[in-house]
């Protein structure tokens, strides 16, 4: 049997398990409840929020035959026929590969015909603000005097590109990114129902009860961070941990994801705030030969300097995206505030200056000889 990424198997199918967007999720159950679903809705948002799986769960409780509080039951014929596409009144569309004048032409020509099997047509427009002038022209119109049965919900994460007129005509819902803990708490059901799917059909004689998964609590919290409250993204790096190893620990992440490597960036830190301009020079020389794009290096080390200030400020590696390795540890609570703040000022001009450059090697290595810790 394929393999099916653990991001698409949890998906929410209703509005409760959609984690972090409550303001949301009961707004449109209230609707749902008072049958007073909108002709459009824009969920703006940016990545692995939660924006199109709102919309799916929307497209089918809007025509569920038993809604249950609001949620839809996916029980029921029309719920379980739009599930497998069987029912062809939910049409997504993704606008960055269908974004002209013809693609929309289509959609009104659809949406001017009633429903076949649901009482409401429902239309997915994904990443919405790829489409052309020429394309929101023509929906214009049709948002302007919609069909009563009919309803669109565009999703986009660069909602500035949405001409004004569209915008007024439109329901707009923002997704915030989710926080730290309810991405972490998301990451252990999912890690504690994977572990039980997994053991259901063993028999209990010759492996004994599922014993509980083990995994680190650093390293559920780490690829909380790096997801950067983006759940599909955290979800999609833990299942990549979890095909390298089934004990998910903050070592077998950090392989796994093949993350910064936090030696450099302390090395050239610790050059920095002495004054060793020559092994400074050299690393980022051995860098850029190595074939890594420089620009990226440096921005990383930004970041990295960042966390090192807000640990020396906080004492917590909650705060921080560097794993909570005892060896990062040790160096970090070595290091002096003062000087590392002076490294960081000095690492966000050179990000700023080096963002266009053609020769970035020329300038961060020019950077480094004028550098003065003492200043």
């Amino acid at each position: 049997m394929a393999h099916q990424a653990i991001y698409r198997k949890w998906r929410p199918l209703v509005f409760d398990d959609i984690v972090g967007q409550e303001h949301i999720t009961r707004t449109l159950k209230n609707q749902i409840l008072s049958d007073a679903v909108g002709h459009a809705y824009l969920f703006c948002g940016t990545r692995g929020t939660g924006k199109t799986t709102c919309a799916k769960v929307l497209s089918r409780a809007v025509n569920c035959l038993n809604p249950q509080n609001g949620n839809p039951c996916n029980e029921c014929e029309v719920c379980r026929g739009i599930l497998d596409g069987s029912i062809m009144d939910v049409t997504e569309m993704d606008a960055a590969s269908n974004n002209g004048v013809d693609d929309v032409r289509e959609i009104i020509d659809g949406a001017r015909r009633k429903a076949l099997d649901s009482d409401y047509k429902v239309y997915i427009v994904d990443e919405c603000h790829m489409l052309s002038t020429g394309a929101w022209n023509a929906m214009l119109k049709l948002l302007e005097e919609p069909p009563k049965t009919t309803v669109f919900i565009m999703c986009t994460t660069d909602p500035q590109k949405i001409p004004a007129t569209i915008l007024s005509r439109v329901q707009r819902y923002n997704f915030s990114k989710i926080s730290l803990d309810n991405i972490i708490s998301r990451l252990k059901y999912i890690i504690a129902e994977e572990r039980n799917e997994l053991f259901e059909d063993a028999d209990p004689a010759v492996y004994g009860d599922p014993p509980d998964y083990e995994y680190d609590e650093e390293a559920v919290q780490y690829i909380a961070k790096l997801a950067d409250g983006g759940m599909r993204d955290a979800i999609t790096m833990m299942d990549k941990c979890l095909s390298l190893n089934n004990q998910l620990t903050i070592e077998s992440v950090v392989q796994a994801l093949g993350t910064v490597d936090y030696n450099i960036h302390f090395d050239l830190l610790f050059k920095m705030e002495t004054g060793v301009k020559d092994s400074a020079i050299r690393l980022i020389e051995d860098v850029y030969n190595s074939g890594k794009d420089l620009k990226q290096f440096i921005k990383q080390f930004q970041y990295f300097v960042l966390d090192v200030c807000k640990y020396k400020m906080f004492k917590d590696f909650k705060y921080v995206s560097i794993p909570a390795l005892p060896e990062y540890q040790e160096k970090l609570e070595d290091e002096d505030l003062e000087l590392a703040l002076k490294v960081l000022e000095w690492v966000r001009q050179l990000n700023a200056d080096i963002k266009w450059e053609s020769n970035p090697k020329a300038i961060a290595q020019t950077a480094v000889v004028l550098f003065n810790p003492e200043v």
